[in-house]
C-alpha cells in the first residue's frame, strides 16, 4: 500500500508533479488515485508540500530531514515504511535505554518483539546476543538518533561499557565448524554475499557515493550506475579485486608481508597515482587533525617493526583473545603509520580481516550499526584505544558467526 512517505519522496525527487504523475511514477494502477489524493492532503496539512497548479515540496529543515531519512533507507536497501511505523519507533525508543535488553525491559507482545528484532538485526542495527533467553543489543547509529528525534521520540541511548564476547564466540565457533561441514557448498554463496556488503561498507566509510543497490548491480550483474562518476565505479571494482585476493590468500594461509600489503594497495587504489607505493610526503586527516600520522622518513622503519611483530605473532599457536587483541593492535598501528597517500583506512580493515580469516574465523561483514563506533575508535578518534577496538572486533566476530550459523542452520 502506498504511504505518505512514498508520495513525499516521489515529489521530492521528481519535482513539480500532478497526482496522475505520482500514480505513474509509483507504477500503481489508476484506482490508487483517490488514496494518493488523501495522502497529498495529509502532506499539505503537515506543511511538507504545497499544492497550486502542481505539487511541490516546501523546503524546510523538517522536510530536509525527512528526505535524508528516506534516502538513507533507500541507499541501504531498507524499508523506511516499516522503520517509520509508530510501533517500531516506540520499540526503538525503549530498546535504546538499556545496553542489553530482554522482553522484560522492552514490553511488547512476543510476536511483535520478535518481528522488530529480526528486522533491526537484518538491517544491521541490532545484535541478538542469545536466543534462550532472548537477549539483544540495539546499536548506536546516527540514523536511529535522527529517526527518533524526527518523530518526536526520546533519543536517549544507554551508556556503553566494555564487554568481552570471547566465551560466546567460542560457542559459535563450535557450531560453525559442525554446520560448515554439513553445508560446505553453501559457504561460498554466503561468503560472496558478505563480501559484497563489506565492499560497500568499507568504501561507504570513505565517502564513496554508490548505494548498496548500485554496488550489488555493479558486482553481481556488471550494470554500471548511470549517475555515478567513473572514478567512483572503478574504486568499487578495484576494491572488489583486492578483497577477492585477500579471501583467497587467507584461505591458503598466506601470511602478510610488506610486498603483499603493497600489492593489496596497488590493486585497490589503481585509479590514483601512487598506488602500491609508500608516500614521500607528510599527510594529515582533514576532518581530524588530532589523528597523528607517521612522519614520511619514519614510515619504513615503523612498517618493518610492525611486520616483525606480526611474524612473531604468527610464529606460534594463539588463543582467540590473543588473536582479537593483535588484530585490533595491527589495525590501529597500520592506520597511524598511514603509509600511503590515500586508501590507508580501507587497507587497514582489509589487513585486519586477513589476519582474522587466516585463523579460520569468517569475519567479513561490517554491519552499518557499528559504523559510528568503529569510526570513533579509529580515524575519528582523538585518543588511541586498542582495548576498546579489541572488544569491538570481538562483537563483530560474534555478529558474523551468529548470522552465518543461522543461515546454515536454516538452509
Amino acid at each position: 500500500m502506498v504511504s505518505e512517505y512514498d508520495v513525499f519522496y516521489i515529489i521530492a525527487t521528481k519535482g513539480e508533479l500532478r497526482i496522475n504523475d505520482i500514480v505513474d511514477a509509483l507504477n500503481k494502477p489508476k484506482n490508487t488515485y483517490w488514496r494518493i489524493s488523501k495522502l497529498v492532503k495529509v502532506l499539505e496539512k503537515k506543511l511538507f508540500i504545497q499544492k497550486k497548479h502542481v505539487l511541490k515540496i516546501i523546503h524546510t529543515e523538517k522536510t530536509s530531514k525527512l528526505f535524508n531519512l528516506i534516502s538513507f533507507c533507500i541507499n541501504n536497501n531498507m524499508n523506511y515504511n516499516l522503520l517509520f511505523k509508530e510501533n517500531m519507533l516506540s520499540f526503538i525508543e525503549q530498546a535504546a535505554k538499556t545496553e542489553f535488553f530482554t522482553i522484560k525491559e522492552v514490553k511488547f507482545h512476543p510476536q511483535t518483539f520478535n518481528n522488530h528484532i529480526e528486522l533491526l538485526s537484518k538491517y544491521g542495527f541490532l545484535l541478538i546476543i542469545s536466543r534462550k533467553p532472548l537477549k539483544c543489543k540495539l546499536l548506536k547509529h546516527h540514523f536511529l538518533f535522527d529517526l527518533l528525534k524526527f518523530f518526536g521520540k526520546k533519543s536517549v541511548f544507554y551508556k556503553t561499557h566494555l564487554h568481552s564476547f570471547i566465551n560466546s564466540i567460542k560457542k559459535e565457533i563450535k557450531k560453525y565448524k559442525k554446520l560448515s561441514k554439513l553445508h560446505y557448498n553453501l559457504l561460498e554463496n554466503l561468503t560472496n554475499k558478505d563480501e559484497l556488503k563489506f565492499i560497500y561498507s568499507s568504501l561507504n566509510l570513505e565517502g564513496n557515493p554508490l548505494t548498496l543497490p548500485e554496488t550489488q548491480k555493479l558486482i553481481l550483474e556488471d550494470v554500471l550506475p548511470e549517475k555515478q562518476k567513473l572514478a567512483h565505479i572503478q574504486e568499487v571494482t578495484n576494491y572488489k579485486n583486492t578483497v577477492n585476493l585477500m579471501i583467497l590468500n587467507a584461505k591458503r594461509k598466506i601470511k602478510l608481508s610488506l610486498p603483499l600489503i603493497l600489492e593489496y594497495h596497488k590493486i585497490a587504489m589503481s585509479q590514483i597515482p601512487g598506488a602500491g607505493k609508500i608516500r614521500k610526503q607528510n599527510v594529515i586527516i582533514k576532518l581530524n587533525p588530532k589523528f597523528k600520522t607517521t612522519d614520511q622518513y619514519l614510515i619504513r622503519s615503523k612498517l618493518d617493526m610492525l611486520m616483525k611483530k606480526y611474524d612473531q605473532f604468527e610464529s606460534k599457536k594463539r588463543t582467540l583473545e590473543e588473536l582479537t587483541s593483535f588484530a585490533a593492535f595491527f589495525h590501529n598501528e597500520f592506520q597511524r603509520i598511514h603509509p600511503f597517500i590515500d586508501g590507508n583506512s580501507r587497507i587497514s580493515r582489509l589487513l585486519m580481516l586477513h589476519i582474522i580469516r587466516m585463523h579460520n574465523i569468517p569475519l567479513l561483514d561490517l554491519p552499518i550499526g557499528y559504523f559510528d563506533l568503529y569510526l570513533d575508535l579509529t580515524k575519528r578518534s582523538t585518543k588511541r584505544n586498542d582495548k576498546a577496538l579489541k572488544y569491538l572486533v570481538e562483537e563483530l566476530i560474534l555478529t558474523n558467526l551468529k548470522k552465518i550459523n543461522k543461515q546454515l542452520k536454516n538452509s
